[in-house]
This record gives C-alpha cells, structure tokens and sequence, in this order.
C-alpha cells in the first residue's frame, strides 16, 4: 500500500498542474474574442503596419552613432593567396 501511495501522490500533482496550466492558457472561444483576433490579424497585415515596424537602415542625425556603419551581417571575404616570385 506504501507502494502505491508513492505512485499515486505524484500523479495527482502533476494532474492538477497540467489542469492548471492547460485552463490558463487554453484559447478563448466567444465571438468577441473571434472578432479581436481576425482585427489583430488585418492590423498586421496592413500596409501602414509595414511602414509602422520597418526597422531604420541608418540612426537619426545628432544620434552619438551617426557616423557608423549601420549593423548587419558581414560579407566573409577570401583569404588572400601568398604572392609568388615575379617573372
């Protein structure tokens, strides 16, 4: 009967913690809620949100990074072959 208990004790608290967790974060099912996601969706897929979250290619000016170069990623160059005698 000990055996069992160590079994059953277990089960029952990871149980209610998948209950919990699957009762948070369960997506909601009434039209409002329906009607809230299609509206986020049309928001995002916008033309003015385009402009809205494009990132900057270059800082503002009077920025204290106005003369670097803006961040990407770095064409890897061919190392350079070794000269040999000239003829």
């Amino acid at each position: 009967m000990r055996v069992l208990l160590y079994l059953l004790v277990p089960a029952m608290i990871v149980s209610v913690a998948a209950l919990v967790m699957w009762i948070r974060n369960r997506q909601p099912t009434s039209l409002e809620s329906g009607v809230d996601a299609f509206q986020r969706e049309m928001d995002a897929l916008s033309p003015d949100a385009v402009q809205l979250h494009r990132r900057r290619a270059e800082p503002p000016p009077g920025s204290s990074n106005a003369g670097a170069r803006p961040a990407g990623p770095r064409t890897p160059q061919a190392p350079r072959r070794p000269q040999g005698p000239a003829t």
